[in-house]
Parts: C-alpha cells; sequence; structure tokens
C-alpha cells in the first residue's frame, strides 16, 4: 500500500505527492496530487505487481472524490478537535 505523504516520481517524470490512498470494493486507490502544480492531480488504482493505472471510468472517478473527500473531512475534523 501506498501512504499518505509519500513522493512518487511517474513516468512523466514529475513529481506526485500521494493524498490519500484507500481500499474500495477490495481494490487499493490512490489520490496523487503534482507536487508542484496544484491543479495536476488523479486517482490511480495501485496493485503492488502491476503498478499504478490512472482511473478513467467517470461512475468511478464519482465514487472515488466522494470516498476521498470523507477521509480527509475527517482528518481536517479530528485536527481542529486537537
Amino acid at each position: 500500500m501506498i501512504n499518505q505523504g509519500e513522493v512518487l516520481t511517474l513516468e512523466n517524470n514529475k513529481e506526485y505527492v500521494t493524498i490519500g490512498s484507500i481500499v474500495l470494493d477490495g481494490i487499493n486507490y490512490v489520490y496523487l496530487m503534482n507536487s508542484t502544480d496544484y491543479s495536476d492531480f488523479m486517482f490511480c488504482k495501485y496493485d503492488q505487481v502491476d503498478g499504478l493505472y490512472e482511473v478513467e471510468d467517470p461512475d468511478l472517478l464519482k465514487k472515488l472524490i466522494k470516498e476521498f473527500n470523507k477521509q480527509l473531512s475527517s482528518v481536517i475534523e479530528g485536527e481542529s478537535n486537537n
């Protein structure tokens, strides 16, 4: 599993930071953001053998955005309670 905060250099030679990772329906997904261009982000399926594959299915993207939003909101709420 790729952990939040890990920096990855992808095939395009750009560095991406892992914003979050989740398991959905038994599949690992990561939310990546370019470390220098915050408008460059992607959601990828992650397999330890095959690596990362960008998600392109619109319905799955909607589901992932919803799940990552929940995850990130709970982190922010937890930080504000400290």
